[in-house]
Parts: C-alpha cells; sequence; structure tokens
C-alpha cells in the first residue's frame, strides 16, 4: 500500500466509527468524585501492603537473630563442658533458676515404614466334582474321582486328549 492509499483507509475508519456520545455536567461529576474515591482506595491498600511487607521482613530478621544466637549457644555448649565450673552457692542457685527458663525441645521422627514383602502366589486348587444322588443309606454315595483338567498352555502346546 501507498501512503496516498492509507489516506484512504483512514478516512474510511473515521466516518464508518460513531461520534462520543456526550455526558451530562451531572455524570461527569460523579465519574470524578469515583475516581477520587477509587485513588483513595489505592493509596490505602498500597499503604496496607507496603506495610506488611515490612512487618514480614521485621519477622524474618528476628527470626534469623534467634537462629543464630541459638546456634552460637549450641557451639558455646560443648566448651563450657570442658572447663567445669565452681558450683554457685544455693541461694544463688534458687535466683538463677527463676530469672532463668530453659525450653527443651524434642523432636520425635517417625520410623520409615519398612517396605511390605510382595505376596507369594496362590497354589491353584484344584477343582473336585462330587457327585451325589438321593439315597437313603450313606454306603451307596458314588463319589467321582478328581478329574485332571490340563492348563491352556498345555493344551496349546500338546493339543487336547
Amino acid at each position: 500500500m501507498t501512503e496516498g492509499d492509507t489516506s484512504v483507509a483512514d478516512e474510511a475508519t473515521k466516518q464508518e466509527t460513531k461520534p462520543k456520545r456526550e455526558r451530562t455536567d451531572e455524570q461527569k461529576r460523579v465519574l470524578e468524585e469515583a475516581r477520587k474515591k477509587a485513588l483513595e482506595v489505592r493509596k490505602e491498600r498500597a499503604e496496607l501492603r507496603r506495610k506488611e511487607k515490612e512487618l514480614e521482613q521485621q519477622e524474618k530478621a528476628d527470626a534469623l537473630a534467634a537462629r543464630k544466637k541459638r546456634v552460637e549457644e549450641g557451639l558455646a555448649k560443648p566448651s563450657q563442658e570442658k572447663e567445669p565450673e565452681p558450683e554457685p552457692e544455693a541461694d544463688e542457685e534458687v535466683e538463677d533458676e527463676a530469672d532463668e527458663e530453659e525450653e527443651i525441645v524434642v523432636v520425635k521422627r517417625k520410623p520409615k515404614p519398612k517396605p511390605k514383602p510382595k505376596p507369594k502366589p496362590k497354589p491353584k486348587k484344584v477343582k473336585r466334582v462330587v457327585y451325589v444322588t438321593d439315597s437313603e443309606s450313606e454306603s451307596e454315595e458314588k463319589v467321582a474321582p478328581p478329574v485332571y483338567q490340563p492348563s491352556s498352555n498345555y493344551l496349546r502346546v500338546f493339543g487336547s486328549f
């Protein structure tokens, strides 16, 4: 397309669009108030988010400082155990115990479950066919001997009887 073609296309699109509807003074005033209110709400929420981030950063810093302190105390304890300290008097011990509160945290871990052994395949049951006739005496009951039924693999290889 050439420059002349684009100018013709632009004019055609301008004619196709509808003119904007003029708003009344009342509508303009309401829109302006809504914009101001929305701007205030956005500012409040932005301030709240900023404060929350600062609080989270402060909490993280406090947690990190507590972890560092705990590690330093943990490293300092073995050196104290090697050098025995003289025992303080009984009155001082009572005061020290009241001032110091040690918190001992014991973490118990669950043992990992042992892998279950694979179940052994069950032996196949041989079906027995029993023929029972309605007779008055039990001695007359006839029990057929078990019939051997070859597996499908056997039949595939050797064929049927």
